[in-house]
């Protein structure tokens, strides 16, 4: 870890950097951001490019209540325009090209259709456009530095996300209490604990893959630093629905590695004790002794979730955007003409559930499309990456509780592309494969040399 901040110090002086122009006054950070991104291209720096990104995505989460810092919440907008103005004018070296954005075309087509529903065409065209780029630019920019510099990408972007997190848990020692704790949960550099837990989540993901693809690139020091900073933040954060996620990804990556046949066998009984759990839940929690951590008093009631998403279905099916939604965005539109209500109901927030968002904003259809590519990608994944299903069923129940999923310029829907990136592109999960072949093949000539000459074998 010192060799990679040695090796990445500019990049860490830059986020210094774009953090103070930032909360100096003026709007100095929209011209500033597209013009390091073509700075760090000029310099070859393709690895800081993606690291970047992602942390002007985290930045863009952070606290409302920190108001010098509302302007990364647009001004990323210029940073991925860049990234894609970059892949446009070096195309020829991004060849070739992900499979990734193809499998979704279809989906991102259909996605403009419902803007003519929409109630914000403007935001609604913007979004989709965002959505689009962003599953087009981030493959391409991972398999561009996977090309590179191999699997020490990889390892320094998982050492970036680690000091960053970190960095986050220091703050506190010279931060106000609630720049990065809310009612006693650690959020960090996010703007709630439950966002700090989904990124916690798909780090998890993120180290776990990178791992099972190429067990030696980590000591077994750093991955005790590794695994133990991300399942401390998961703590830290009190996430119910993450910490969940997190440990059914771990149980089902070990069923599927064994067989696709045990895996399914163990998501039907994960449902199965879902559904007692769920009805016990309250009984559960206070016999293990833990209903302060799990907070007891909010899980009869979903923390008003439930009340959100039965809001949310009857405006799907009331207001006419059950068959074709009413663009991205759409969500926002309908849930701030209705805040009042919903504040007065308890409820703070949106949707909670990404497929109701997804509802809302491209109807049954866009639903059908999006997971229809989706699914496929894990089904190819899954020819050459066991755990494939594993990741995809574990994500699957982290929607259902946040629309994560369905937004394009947050931090968490990048990892999970860097993820669908490196199980499905050939050039990176092949490599799994091409060093267990080399193992075998080595395995073999060192047994044919130890055949004694009696065998009839040249030594």
């Amino acid at each position: 870890m010192i060799d990679h901040l040695r090796e990445h110090t500019g990049l860490y002086l830059l986020i210094l950097f774009w953090v103070g122009v930032t909360v100096a006054p003026g709007p100095w950070i929209y011209a500033v951001l597209p013009l390091s991104v073509f700075l760090m291209r000029q310099k070859e720096a393709w690895p800081d490019m993606i690291m970047g990104f992602l942390i002007i995505l985290i930045l863009s989460d952070m606290n409302p209540g920190l108001v010098p810092m509302r302007k990364v919440k647009t001004a990323k907008y210029g940073y991925i325009v860049a990234l894609s103005i970059v892949f446009l004018i070096d195309t020829a070296r991004f060849y070739p090209i992900s499979n990734i954005f193809k499998i979704f075309l279809p989906f991102f087509i259909y996605s403009f259709f419902p803007l003519l529903f929409s109630g914000s065409p403007v935001i609604g065209f913007e979004k989709t456009v965002s959505y689009a780029l962003l599953y087009l630019i981030v493959p391409n920019y991972i398999l561009m530095n996977y090309r590179q510099q191999g699997w020490a990408f990889f390892r320094n972007f998982l050492f970036f996300i680690i000091i960053v997190l970190w960095f986050s848990r220091i703050m506190t020692y010279f931060t106000p209490y609630w720049w990065t704790f809310i009612e006693g949960r650690f959020r960090g550099l996010f703007g709630n604990p439950n966002g700090l837990g989904i990124f916690s989540f798909l780090t998890f993901i993120l180290a776990y893959t990178i791992n099972y693809m190429n067990k030696q690139l980590f000591s077994q020091r750093e991955k005790i630093i590794v695994f133990g900073s991300i399942f401390y933040f998961l703590i830290a954060c009190g996430s119910r629905t993450s910490l969940v996620a997190s440990l059914m990804f771990l149980g089902f990556a070990r069923f599927f590695s064994l067989s696709p046949f045990f895996g399914f066998l163990a998501f039907l009984a994960f449902i199965a004790l879902l559904e007692v759990a769920q009805n016990n839940v309250v009984f559960i929690v206070r016999s293990l002794g833990v209903e302060e951590y799990f907070r007891v008093e909010t899980l009869a009631d979903g923390s008003g979730r439930y009340f959100a998403w039965q809001f949310a279905w009857e405006r799907i099916t009331n207001d006419g955007f059950f068959l074709f939604g009413g663009g991205f965005g759409n969500d926002e539109y309908i849930m701030r003409q209705h805040y009042p209500y919903l504040r007065s109901m308890g409820h703070h927030g949106g949707v909670h559930n990404s497929y109701l968002t997804m509802w809302f904003n491209t109807g049954i259809i866009g639903i059908l499309l999006f997971f229809r590519s989706f699914i496929l990608m894990f089904i190819k994944a899954n020819k050459q990456a066991p755990i494939a299903f594993a990741l995809m069923f574990s994500v699957i129940f982290s929607v259902l509780y946040e629309s994560w999923l369905t937004g394009s310029l947050n931090p968490f829907t990048i990892m999970l592309l860097i993820v669908m990136t490196m199980m499905s592109e050939e050039e990176i999960i092949g490599h799994q494969h091409a060093s267990e072949e080399e193992e075998e093949e080595h395995e073999d000539q060192a047994g044919v040399h130890r055949l004694p000459p009696a065998m009839g074998v040249r030594t």
